[in-house]
Order: C-alpha cells, then structure tokens, then sequence
C-alpha cells in the first residue's frame, strides 16, 4: 500500500484537479490501487473499483465504487481519475509475457 507521501509525489497536476472537480480524494485512489482490478492497457495501467470488488473484499469499497486510476506503465506516475460504473469496455490489451517492440 502505498504511503501518503509516496502517493503524494506520483500525481501530475492534471490528476490533481480531475481529482478535484471529481471529488475523487487520496485515500479513495489509495483504496482503489490497493484492492482494486488492474488492467494494462497501451502505455498505462488503469486501477479500477467494480461491484465484484466491493462483494469480495466488503463494504467499505463503496464509496469507491465506478472510480478508474489511470497510471503510467512505466513509473506508476498517476495520470488521471475518472468516475465510470461500467466496466464493459476494460479489457487487458497487453500481453506482458510477450516481448515489447517499439517503432521508432
């Protein structure tokens, strides 16, 4: 789990004010990359809090219910927050056992 201080040191401002606007606060995100599902997807990771999360690990996930943390795949800077209920669209599309080539 990750402590105040590190958490505080891995949010661009641009999380900073989506966590704002959204009412989205430290220990929710905090909640949410500790017991939450984690997905790759591209260049990040996203945390994200669904109801078989809250079923599992108990009720006090239900605030954090629908909340997505968007980090990045390299330094695990978080990147956004966003709110969203529907996990239809969240699959893995990364294979992490296969090798990564990159363009350049």
């Amino acid at each position: 789990m990750a402590t105040h201080s590190e958490l505080t040191n891995g949010i661009t401002n641009h999380a900073r004010q989506r966590m704002s606007t959204r009412s989205i606060n430290e220990a929710q995100i905090e909640q949410v990359m500790t017991y939450g599902r984690k997905v790759y997807c591209n260049k990040a990771v996203i945390y994200t809090i669904g109801r078989k999360e809250v079923q599992t690990n108990g009720r006090f996930l239900e605030p954090c219910e629908g909340i997505h943390v968007l980090c990045s795949l390299n330094d695990g800077t978080i990147i956004t927050t966003y709110r969203n209920h529907s996990m239809k669209n969240l699959r893995n599309t990364i294979d992490l056992n296969r090798p990564r080539h990159y363009k350049r």
